[in-house]
């Protein structure tokens, strides 16, 4: 044997064993990346809910502002309706006689 035949490497082998090893540093670079963003994921999908709930609140409450203004324009200037709730309040005029009617099933 020729010293030239002693110092050749299969290269085969060698070759194989990189590539495996490459493939299993990059994913494991891939798995350590994702299992850093699961928690941020998990915190977005939290906040994304907490988000719709709010919206629904503001709408919620927006069309309870537009009702309470409607009635408060109506009552700086609708005689008819100051009269109708203040019935419903239970008072009448000083010459009015007020009948009440019970439900005979409510006690």
């Amino acid at each position: 044997m020729s010293n030239s035949d002693r110092n050749e490497v299969r290269p085969g082998l060698f070759d194989w064993l990189n590539r495996v090893l490459v493939v299993l540093i990059v994913l494991a670079v891939v798995v350590a990346i994702g299992l850093n963003y699961v928690p941020l994921i998990r915190q977005n999908q939290m906040l994304r809910e907490k988000l719709q709930l709010r919206q629904e609140e503001v709408a919620r409450l927006n069309a309870e502002l537009r009702r309470l203004d409607s009635e408060n324009r109506a009552l700086q200037g609708d005689p008819r309706y100051i009269e109708r709730k203040v019935r419903e309040l239970g008072y009448a005029k000083p010459d009015e006689l007020v009948v009440t009617f019970r439900d005979p099933a409510r006690p």
